[in-house]
């Protein structure tokens, strides 16, 4: 009916040379993300509209141009950009600024990690199109998709059209998997309506909902092209800008969903090192007992080392932790299984000092995971085969559900 656009570049207009991933050691199409896409049409799509603009330093294009000067430069600057959680340029880990703000070239920012989460009216007057371009990571605790949501829903409310410059999926070759969300444990680190790891890009994501939830969201999307889901990309991973400040490289994404949630835990997880998520552990620990164990349980398509580490920031700043060093090897990598695994290999091992961060009664690890099943099962040690079967079945319908509104 007109009400959902979809935009794919024509194949004609496709980049005709390739790039080399020396990780891989083997070549690779450069692909064009949708903001790729509205460049090589001068953004027509974008003129003589009055747009709202969420965006981060990963708003780039294939030429590592940013996307903010490229509007700049072809005369349809955003009238509002919206900073998500770690700023504009994806160096801030803490709450940002309240209000609107002006930049040295005039441009309106308005942070939507402050007591502001959901824009106002009156921060939309006149707007008439929201624009969405941010690199995601598609775990629910991954804050981007909650304040997609919000925009989904005040768009909605306001009658402003959504339009997403699409970008690739980091865990393309994954399959959606966790719980899906416990309603009574919806915040802002879960708010998504997806199992803890969905596995879409943002506009499979804004598809989706578009169809499931916000059925009278006039919604565009703009896709990748020269991409499929369950290729690894080449240009992503050799010119990867952070989508927030401890993720820095592929292999920190890929492995993140694996420790996230050791953050509910007396644990670093690596944030102050050069190698954040990758690097994990705690002053107490026994690493070479847990490395020892974590190479006894025969997890897929992972290698794991001891490590000796001083975080420069956050849990355990200025002391030397005991660590162990996650590196993914192959396609067959299971973040879900390795994460558990690893919580309850050092929950087993270390019964004096491992405990659940608790705050006002509940516990941390509930709030990232969107319910308490994932607690209660490293508590109860259940073996990972009893722990699948709990979510097995919720994330294979979410699978079939959502398979009609991939777009890749």
């Amino acid at each position: 009916e007109g009400r959902i656009e979809i935009f794919q570049l024509h194949k004609s207009l496709w980049p005709k040379k390739e790039i080399v991933d020396l990780l891989l050691n083997r070549s690779s199409k450069l692909v064009f993300s949708g903001l790729d896409a509205l460049r090589v049409d001068n953004f027509q799509l974008l003129r003589g509209r009055n747009y709202a603009l969420l965006t981060n330093a990963t708003g780039l294009d294939a030429e590592l141009q940013k996307g903010i000067d490229l509007l700049r430069k072809a005369g349809v600057m955003p009238a509002l950009v919206f900073e998500p959680e770690h700023g504009l340029y994806g160096h801030e880990d803490r709450v940002l600024a309240d209000g609107l703000r002006i930049d040295k070239n005039g441009m309106k920012i308005l942070s939507l990690y402050s007591k502001i989460k959901k824009p106002e009216a009156k921060h939309l007057a006149g707007i008439d199109l929201i624009v969405v371009d941010i690199q995601n990571l598609p775990v629910r605790c991954y804050t981007y998709i909650t304040t997609l949501t919000y925009l989904m829903e005040v768009a909605q409310e306001n009658q402003i059209e959504l339009m997403i410059l699409d970008r690739p999926n980091p865990y393309g070759f994954l399959k959606a998997s966790g719980s899906m969300l416990d309603e009574s444990y919806i915040n802002f680190v879960a708010m998504a309506p997806v199992p803890f790891l969905y596995s879409l890009t943002t506009a499979e994501y804004a598809n989706f909902m578009a169809h499931d939830r916000f059925d009278k969201l006039n919604l565009t999307v703009v896709t990748v092209s020269n991409w499929k889901r369950n290729e690894a990309d080449a240009m992503l991973r050799n010119s990867w800008i952070n989508p927030s400040p401890n993720i820095p490289s592929m292999e920190s994404a890929i492995v993140y969903p694996a420790v996230v949630l050791f953050e509910g835990v007396n644990y670093s997880v690596g944030r102050g090192t050069t190698r954040p998520f990758m690097y994990s552990g705690a002053p107490w620990l026994d690493s070479e007992k847990v490395v020892d164990s974590l190479r006894e349980s025969g997890l897929p398509g992972v290698e794991f080392a001891e490590v000796v580490f001083t975080p420069s920031d956050s849990v355990f700043k200025g002391i030397p932790c005991k660590g162990v060093l996650i590196t993914p090897t192959s396609l067959s990598f299971d973040p879900i299984r390795t994460g558990y695994e690893y919580m309850r290999i050092v929950k087993r091992l270390h019964p004096l000092h491992f405990r659940f961060h608790v705050k006002n009664g509940k516990f941390g690890i509930d709030r990232l995971w969107g319910s308490e099943g994932f607690r209660e099962a490293v508590t109860a040690d259940l073996d990972y085969r009893f722990f699948y079967n709990t979510f097995y079945t919720e994330a294979q319908h979410f699978e079939e559900f959502v398979a009609p509104f991939r777009l890749y």
